[in-house]
Parts: structure tokens; sequence; C-alpha cells
């Protein structure tokens, strides 16, 4: 019997990286790459009010500050240019600023609050599992190899059942939306990029593994705070627009968070956990850039 498309794509697809899955995850098995040693003398202390500040301080800029600097940007380019909106690559410049506001408050409360305390979330020199940065980055890179094959069939097969008993099509994320709506040209482009690439790896990943899984293993232990805030991280990307469509965004988001945070805690350093990061949206963004040249 032969399938009607785009089931048939689908499986296809799905049996491939199967496979591949089995066998990346069978080899790093094997070397231990999954094993991970408490060291209850290196949990750090962070307490409840410094985390909700920390993402108090994120959603403040995000989500009132941007949304009113854009609207007074909308407001005083309509005046200069008889009601004409502002172009892509002004509104790209608003999106840097705020993303320079961020770490700049992430920075000044975290050296008000405890010094040594954020420096040891970034990087813990004193855990059994220390290495240089440098290897760190590395092991966050060589880790896409296992998670990516694991992350695509989860989510293709979400999206295939999906498909199947809803008829509805894979959505896009808001990152990538926002990344395809600024391909114009080169000015219009890098802001977008500097912000995938780098500014939302480095956000996202102290504030979900460096202060909030910190948090969590403090009462819960390693695995139930890799899983928590996993939980947190995939819902934190809840879509209310996309509706049933939100179920493949957040097995598949929570299936990468569960990576990011056990290559966190297995190196002790965010450096490792935000090289991964960087590796997922550097592919996913280098497809999007090669699929539109070839368009």
């Amino acid at each position: 019997m032969t399938l009607p498309d785009p089931y048939a794509d689908y499986i296809h697809f799905i049996a491939l990286f199967a496979i591949i899955s089995f066998f990346v995850v069978w080899i790093a098995i094997s070397k231990g790459f999954f094993k991970l040693y408490p060291d209850r003398q290196n949990i750090l202390p962070i307490t409840f009010k410094a985390v909700v500040i920390m993402f108090a301080l994120y959603l403040s800029f995000s989500l009132l500050l941007a949304p009113i600097l854009s609207q007074l940007i909308h407001v005083i380019y309509a005046k200069m240019h008889t009601g004409q909106l502002p172009p892509l690559s002004i509104m790209s410049w608003v999106q840097l600023t705020i993303l320079i506001a961020i770490f700049s408050s992430f920075y000044l409360y975290g050296m008000a609050y405890d010094k040594e305390l954020f420096k040891r979330i970034w990087k813990n020199r004193e855990a059994k599992s220390a290495q240089s940065i440098r290897f760190d980055l590395g092991m966050g890179i060589l880790t896409w190899l296992i998670a990516f094959p694991v992350v695509a069939v989860i989510g293709e097969t979400v999206d295939m059942l999906l498909y199947y008993f809803f008829k509805l099509e894979s959505y896009e994320q808001v990152a990538v939306r926002y990344l395809k709506m600024n391909l114009s040209s080169f000015e219009t482009l890098i802001v977008p990029l500097l912000t995938i690439l780098i500014g939302a790896p480095l956000i996202e990943e102290f504030l979900f593994r460096g202060c909030l899984q910190t948090y969590f293993k403090r009462y819960f232990g390693i695995q139930s705070a890799i899983l928590l805030s996993s939980a947190s991280f995939a819902l934190f990307h809840f879509a209310p627009s996309q509706g049933i469509g939100n179920i493949s965004l957040l097995i598949t988001l929570f299936t990468f968070a569960w990576f990011l945070g056990h290559i966190y805690e297995r190196q002790a350093s965010l450096f490792a956990s935000i090289g991964l990061h960087m590796a997922f949206n550097a592919f996913s963004t280098g497809r999007i850039l090669i699929e539109s040249y070839f368009k």
C-alpha cells in the first residue's frame, strides 16, 4: 500500500533520523556522556527572589519597554515622514537596544546581589567536572550531533500526528518569522542574526539554566531540576495564536531544553549550553538563508 503525501515524506524522514538517533545515542551512552555525578558541595545558593527579579527584568524590557519604544518611534517617524511606517532596519536597532539593556540590567543586578555567585553560575571552576571555557563551548557544539537527530525525530513525529488527526500544518516559531521578515537586505538582517545567534542563547541560557535550574537543583536534585527547567523553557515559548499547534512546539522545545540542561550540569558551565543553543540556532538560520537564496 502506497502512503499518500505528505505522510510518506514524514515517515521516510522520521525513519532515517530514528536510525541516526539510535546510533548516536548508543555511542554517547557507551562513552558515559549521559552520566552526571552529583556534587552537593557545589550547589549554588541562588534565592527565589533573585530568580524572580532576573525574569522580571527580562519581561519588563521585552514586554513593556520594547513596545513603548517601538510605538514612540512609529509616532515620531510618522510625523516626520507624513504617515509612513519606519523601515525594518530602524526597528531592528530598537531590538538591539533592548537586548543591550537586558544584558546591562542582568550584569548590574548580579554584581549588586552576589558577584561571586553569578560568576560561578556562568562557570563553576570549583566543580569536579570543570574544564576550560573553550572546551565547554566545544562540548556544547558537539552535543548538537547527539541532540539534533533526537529533537528532529520527536518534532517530525508530533507534526505528522497533528496533521493526521487534526490536519494541522507545522508552525514556525516567532524567531523564524522574525528572521524571514528581514531577509530583504544585509542592513535589515544583521540585527536579527545577532539576536538569534547570540542574544537569545545568552539570555535564555542565563535565565533558564543559570538561574532557574540552579535554583531547582537546591531543592529537587539534578535530574528533577533539568526536567522542571526544561518544562519552564518550553512553556515560556507558548504562543496563544497557535492553539493546538503548540503541542509540537512545546514537546520539541522540552526535548531540546533537556539536552541544554544536561550539558550545563555536565560541564558546570553556561558556556556549554550556550554553545549547544547557538549551534541549533545557527543550523536553523543557515537552512532558512539557503532556502531563501535558492528561491
